[in-house]
């Protein structure tokens, strides 16, 4: 019954408040309404479960996967995808194409501003809302709010940024754009200044509720992303020592596990890092990593993930329609290049033996091939040995066509991992780096000591830091693949090298025509960022449009 109750409180918050046009107008209410409303510690927990209610609605799940891939290496179009996927794909942006609106992060941004106004109000008034309550309310509300911003930044760049709620018709939200850095550091401080007030665990491990530890935002979970604004930042001690905090908690989980249930089948260390098992200790399948992560989700490795279960919430709204099922094929399809040739011979970015290729990608005839993470439940497979199609034995079952309950992961381990990696290199660690990214391509491949024959070679990566800044983003490519990453990534390479270059090289390897035009249009940095929607210019007078996008008309729109 608890766990049904959490998400129908999500829906009575989502149903109780309503929505309009303007992009941050998204919950006008009469203020006596409001304050009649806000009067007991229950009002705030359904207002709070309509923010991960919100996150979960189509709109906003389905950017968070859009404007973090598609634009990447990683993602054609297929012949069933809309007219706007497609120009994106091809880099002809229009700021009248829809997945230029934003309204879907604002409505959530709102929900989370409009809590922390309220909660310490409910704080007054109920004296069976504790102070530690409200303290764990508002770092959680302020954690999906900077999550919303940070998501509107890698995208847009600049971004109007308010902390105050509309809760009044007569206020006026129309406001210009902060600049990214600006938006950034406000996130930065919002956090740092709750991290230690968030709950750490719902419930304890071995509990039936357990799963909730990684579907609410926890203090790991800020830390998390505390972790990837410092390394959008460039603070390097400060990335690290968030990720430390989160891998330490891994560390004490993995210990817990241990002491609790003896010796562990299915989880074992790699280079001291405690990561799932491809192939659990007596099986001969490999797959098992990607069953608990992905299939059936809130895994040990799981730090946040937006929740999707049968009988309790809808299905996810993204992963059918865009990234297809066994009798579907999605809106997106996966380039030929990352797996044409396997089993019997390795690619450009994978291994024979790496089980994240065979759990990425499913093989197709046609000229590009449709994606398996995320549509799959369960998979097993055999790389032991000599590896052919037929020695392979690969099985799948899969999420039936639109009812994907498949969660979202925002956060797990290995992203942490790979953070610390990115930072230690830039730092100049090459070793640590080393150690952390090949702890997780040894599990992939069922390589159980570093020192294996076929595992990475320490001695050709640490000689350069360019040759472990590309050892680390092809990790981060095969690990990351389809979770919304990894044009993200390529767009903070960019910034980090100070142009576009090598982003232009890597996007364009999957476009079949112009190829140097597209390299052209990618050689403005203005343009690794979405244009405002033109809807949104109408709406509020002082935004000026990104100038890889301006037209006459939105000239005269921004100056009206």
């Amino acid at each position: 019954m608890k766990k049904i109750y959490h998400y129908i409180l999500g829906v009575l918050a989502i149903g109780s408040l309503s929505s309009c046009n303007d992009f941050l107008d998204i919950l006008p209410m009469n203020s006596v309404v409001l304050e009649n409303y806000w009067t007991q510690k229950s009002d705030v927990t359904s207002v709070l479960m309509g923010c991960y209610g919100s996150m979960e609605k189509s709109d906003c799940i389905t950017r968070m996967a859009i404007w973090g891939e598609v634009r990447s290496d990683n993602m054609k179009y297929s012949s069933s995808a809309p007219w706007e996927i497609e120009q994106i794909v091809k880099e002809n942006i229009l700021p009248t194409n829809s997945f230029c609106k934003w309204t879907a992060f604002y409505e959530v941004i709102n929900r989370c501003n409009t809590l922390c106004y309220y909660a310490p109000i409910v704080h007054e008034k109920d004296p069976n809302y504790t102070e530690t309550e409200l303290r764990a309310n508002v770092a959680e509300a302020t954690a999906l709010r900077s999550l919303c911003y940070f998501y509107l930044i890698r995208t847009f760049r600049d971004v109007p940024f308010t902390r105050q709620p509309s809760i009044d018709d007569t206020q006026n939200y129309q406001i210009p754009a902060s600049k990214f850095d600006a938006v950034l550091d406000s996130l930065i401080f919002d956090l740092e200044a709750v991290k230690d007030d968030a709950v750490r665990r719902y419930y304890t491990d071995d509990n039936d509720l357990a799963y909730i530890n990684s579907s609410r935002i926890t203090r790991y979970a800020i830390y998390a992303l505390l972790a990837d604004l410092y390394l959008w930042k460039g603070d390097w001690e400060r990335c690290i020592e968030r990720c430390d905090y989160v891998l330490a908690y891994k560390q004490e989980q993995y210990e817990e596990m241990k002491k609790r249930e003896g010796n562990l089948t299915n989880i074992d260390l790699f280079n001291n890092y405690p990561l799932i098992l491809e192939r659990p200790v007596g099986s001969n399948d490999s797959g098992n990593a990607y069953n608990e992560i992905f299939g059936t989700g809130n895994s040990f490795e799981s730090i946040f993930e937006l929740y999707f279960k049968q009988q309790m919430s809808g299905a996810n709204p993204f992963v059918s329609t865009y990234y297809g099922s066994n009798t579907a094929v999605g809106r997106l399809t996966v380039p030929t290049e990352f797996y044409e040739g396997l089993p019997t011979q390795k690619t450009n970015l994978f291994e024979i033996a790496d089980c994240r290729a065979y759990e990425n990608i499913v093989r197709s005839s046609s000229a590009t091939h449709t994606i398996g993470k995320y549509t799959r439940q369960h998979i097993t497979f055999d790389t032991r040995g000599t590896i052919t199609e037929n020695s392979l034995n690969l099985t799948s079952m899969w999420h039936p066509n639109n009812s994907n309950y498949a969660n979202w992961i925002v956060y797990r381990m290995t992203d942490v991992m790979l953070m610390k990696a990115e930072a230690e290199i830039e730092k100049g660690d090459f070793d640590t780096a080393f150690d952390l990214i090949n702890a997780i391509n040894m599990r992939a491949r069922n390589i159980q000591s570093a020192s294996a024959n076929n595992a990475l070679q320490k001695d050709a990566y640490v000689t350069s830091q360019q040759s472990m800044r590309d050892l680390l983003m092809d990790e981060r490519h095969r690990e990351l693949m389809f979770e919304g990453k990894r044009w993200f990534d390529l767009v903070r390479m960019a910034r980090r090298e100070g142009n576009t270059r090598n982003l232009a090289n890597i996007v364009v390897t999957k476009q079949t025509v112009d190829q140097n035009g597209i390299k052209i249009k990618l050689a403005d940095p203005n343009i690794l960022y979405f244009p405002y929607f033109r809807d949104e210019l109408k709406l509020n007078p002082y935004l000026e449009q990104n100038p890889a996008y301006r037209t006459g008309v939105d000239e005269d729109l921004s100056k009206n």
